[in-house]
């Protein structure tokens, strides 16, 4: 992997004359103790560790741009830290007066909007919407929140609304099985209010694991989801909240639907973030279910690049504390 990382990096730096090119990542690392699993060191406690390089170049009325970043992780079977390409974000795209066009492998406005609702900012170990199953349909066309082959169109900002459309159309060999994936997204941002909603379909039904677990591809159905979610800035804190609501299109799946409040409380320069969580799957002719999870994270600045971070939560039954620092460069 450093082979690789320096080579990237050098490219980059070669590419500087044509357009402002910036290197980037995190590298955030702790040590977790589950119910489930024990005591470990890892990585992707806190944010998802990540290596980047973007570029933007202006020309004339209009910015051309383009970035690729991927995730770091510690799960190959020799323990090493791996880096498995650009999976996170893969884009060209084009600005201007009338908006924004992008292409490529992108985060989905259904996944923007799941992560203004989480007051522990989508936290890899200390979010309570790991453990509910409506919020884990957060999954694009390839399990990750992210959809690939794709296009998106992003309105300019008026009086602080934005809209956004997404389409992955005939997209083949992703983690749902899913063929079409498209999502709007109708965001609202003025001082301390910001107001999403999103919606999204694909093909293919995917149930999500809960609590880590990996999630199964069950049926060709298309499944249909919503979400709204709202954080406002009072000064002394700042509330989330969440509904989200997913039709799998599939009787033995059924119905899902969620909701999430959260608060983070500014100490200084640290934050206390806390969130619950709880889901009710309904399925014609059995008895509703029901599940919930909590969460509390200690964030603290240690440098302008380092933050270190405290966390414990009970995820479906599963409880988690740890600790680590997340370093940004």
């Amino acid at each position: 992997m450093k082979k690789t990382l320096i080579a990237l990096a050098a490219l980059a730096a070669a590419g500087a004359s044509f357009a402002d090119t910036t290197v980037y990542g995190k590298l955030d690392a702790g040590l977790f103790n589950t119910s489930a699993g024990g005591t470990v060191v890892g990585l992707n406690g806190y944010e998802t560790s990540r290596f980047g390089v973007k570029a933007e170049e202006k020309v004339g009325s209009l910015t051309y741009s383009a970035q690729l970043e991927g995730k770091i992780s510690d799960t190959a079977a020799d323990g090493q830290a791996t880096f498995a390409g650009f999976n996170r974000t893969a884009t060209l795209g084009v600005a201007g007066a009338f908006g924004a066009l992008t292409v490529g492998n992108q985060w989905t406005p259904f996944d923007n909007a799941v992560w203004t609702a989480d007051a522990s900012e989508y936290s890899g170990a200390f979010t309570a919407l790991k453990a509910t199953t409506a919020w884990n349909y957060d999954l694009g066309n390839t399990g990750m929140g992210n959809a690939k082959n794709s296009v998106q169109y992003a309105t300019p900002v008026i009086s602080g609304f934005q809209g956004i459309v997404l389409a992955a159309p005939n997209v083949n060999g992703n983690t749902q099985g899913a063929t079409n994936y498209s999502g709007v997204g109708i965001n609202y941002s003025n001082g301390p209010l910001v107001i999403n909603f999103a919606t999204q379909a694909y093909s293919g039904t995917f149930t999500p694991g809960v609590g880590g677990a990996a999630g199964v591809q069950n049926s060709t159905a298309t499944v249909n989801s919503n979400v709204l979610a709202i954080n406002y800035d009072f000064g002394v804190a700042k509330a989330y909240a969440g509904l989200i609501n997913t039709d799998t299109g599939d009787s033995a799946k059924g119905k899902d639907a969620s909701y999430i409040v959260g608060v983070a409380v500014p100490f200084g320069a640290d934050s206390l973030r806390v969130s619950y969580a709880a889901n009710k799957t309904s399925v014609a002719g059995t008895a509703d279910s029901t599940m919930s999870a909590w969460s509390a994270m200690y964030l603290k600045p240690l440098s302008k690049a380092a933050v270190g971070y405290a966390g414990v939560a009970s995820l479906s039954s599963v409880n988690t504390t740890g600790l680590g620092i997340r370093y940004s460069f």
